[in-house]
């Protein structure tokens, strides 16, 4: 028999539609957990190349510290697990002290890292089960080390006095960090499709507002910079108090070292005392109202902290949030066509913009040996926050409706765009998609099946199954209701342009 030859088979409830329904045999449906070759060595990326990255660089590190100051190299394994869990905020005990205020300089790259990582490996159209094999790729590299470093440090624990809190805040932490990464890299490729995951339909104010909070963020934090590096060159005189502990070159490097990768926290800082928060040290404060003494540890990064008594122009700082808080409802007002929806999109700016300070600010805190617990006090961060935000929005807003002109339809852009810019991206992204739908465009174009004409005649029965007559013309039997089996033979054409017979 011919290899063109089919057997066509109608049954009682076929389609006569004229159409192909190709059905795939049962049990060969792929299921979520299988992977194609190319789809698992990107995962397979996503879970390594970051995680690895990251640990050469604190092995690297770490020989460096440990040769320079004449250490003993037994103690590097025990060292470069603690510098790890330390890179990811988890707290460490060394003898008796707690070290909990952790510099977030190596935890904001590692980070970006695996953020950029997963941002190149999403799909053009993933699908839910393709965003959760990415995140799940996205946890795996991380938490697997980190259960080696708590394996380590529990093993070295005998030998240095060093501890760590636990490993439950130690795969919190990394769990939440990555989480976060993993959801930036998805959305600054696939906004519209984890918007898509999320089960009820989000309002365009929120997106409005949403955007504006990203924008009130940086912007306050680009003033608590700015504040920042003035009250270091007005305090610039105590640089020589700040490295009087240091005895050689060597400290004086460590130290500047370590206020560069401390100066998140410290800008920080800056941002609660801008907005009337109080920062504290221990049983100490400084804030604009008031600076009560206590005990400040000696180091570079701390010369921007001002001292005692409050100025009465101190006060004057509070327009700063203030005005950025106006800004943002500026835009909002002059870009946002629903107006009934304008005061949530403020609201949404508002709350969003408090919850990431709020969330920056347990991340620059924690405890500090004999100092105590160094950090912005929560509490007034919030409530202060959120009404200058909130109330500076409304003010802008209103002003924007009744003395601005309505910005440009140009003007409104998608935030989310600018993460697809080849600045961002460069010619390493994953492209096993295109791979894909190149061969399916080849086999398309290359093998057309010749189309073949059939006389036939489609009787429709509404009422009862479609029924499929078979005879041979001129017959005047009565066509069996049993299933027929058809076989359809189809001769060779041949080389030459002629017209087979039927």
């Amino acid at each position: 028999m011919s290899s063109r030859n089919a057997l066509v088979r109608r049954t009682s409830g076929s389609r006569g539609t004229g159409e192909t329904v190709s059905a795939s045999p049962p049990g060969h449906e792929p299921g979520w957990w299988s992977l194609s070759p190319e789809r698992a060595r990107t995962l397979l990326l996503v879970a390594a190349r970051p995680t690895i990255t990251a640990l050469a660089a604190t092995v690297l590190l770490v020989l460096v510290v440990m040769l320079t100051t004449g250490t003993d190299l037994t103690s590097a394994p025990a060292a470069v697990a603690a510098t790890w869990l330390a890179a990811h905020q988890v707290p460490l005990t060394v003898g008796r002290t707690t070290l909990g205020l952790l510099p977030l300089v190596p935890t904001a790259v590692l980070v970006w890292l695996a953020a950029r990582e997963c941002a190149r490996a999403v799909p053009n159209r993933p699908t839910p089960v393709e965003l959760g094999w990415l995140t799940g790729a996205v946890l795996a590299g991380p938490l697997l080390m980190t259960a080696v470093c708590l394996a380590v440090t529990g093993d070295a624990a005998g030998v240095t006095p060093l501890e760590s809190s636990g490993p439950i805040a130690a795969f919190g932490w990394v769990f939440v960090l990555y989480l976060f990464a993993a959801a930036a890299g998805i959305a600054g490729r696939a906004w519209s499709s984890l918007c898509a995951l999320v089960p009820i339909e989000i309002p365009e104010w929120a997106v409005l507002g949403a955007r504006a909070a990203r924008r009130t963020v940086l912007r306050m934090l680009g003033c608590a910079a700015l504040a920042t590096v003035i009250s270091f060159f007005v305090h610039l005189s105590r640089l020589d108090g700040a490295f009087q502990q240091a005895h050689n070159v060597t400290d004086v490097l460590g130290m500047t070292l370590l206020s560069l990768l401390y100066l998140p926290n410290v800008v920080i800082g800056a941002a609660g005392i801008l907005s009337g928060a109080a920062v504290l040290f221990g049983a100490g404060s400084v804030g604009l109202f008031g600076v009560t003494g206590g005990h400040m540890p000696v180091l570079p990064a701390l010369i921007p902290v001002p001292e005692g008594p409050a100025s009465p122009w101190w006060a004057a700082l509070l327009l700063v949030p203030l005005a950025v808080g106006v800004l943002g409802g500026i835009e909002l007002g002059r870009t946002s066509d629903d107006r009934p929806g304008a005061p949530w999109a403020t609201l949404t700016c508002a709350a969003l913009s408090t919850l990431t300070f709020l969330m920056l600010a347990i991340l620059g805190s924690g405890q500090l040996g004999a100092v105590g617990w160094v950090g912005v006090d929560l509490l007034m961060l919030v409530v202060l926050m959120v009404t200058w935000f909130g109330f500076g929005g409304f003010v802008g807003m209103v002003f924007a409706r009744r003395f601005l002109a309505p910005a440009a339809p140009t003007e409104v852009y998608d935030e989310y765009d600018d993460y697809e810019d080849d600045d961002y991206y460069d010619d390493d992204e994953y492209d096993y998609e295109d791979d894909e739908d190149t061969d399916d465009d080849e086999d398309a174009v290359e093998y057309d099946d010749p189309a073949v004409e059939v006389d036939g005649e489609l009787v429709e029965d509404f009422d009862d199954d479609v029924e499929v007559s078979i005879a041979a013309p001129g017959s005047t039997d009565e066509p069996a209701d049993d299933i027929v089996d058809v076989e359809v033979v189809e001769s060779d054409l041949p080389d030459e342009d002629e017209t087979p017979g039927r």
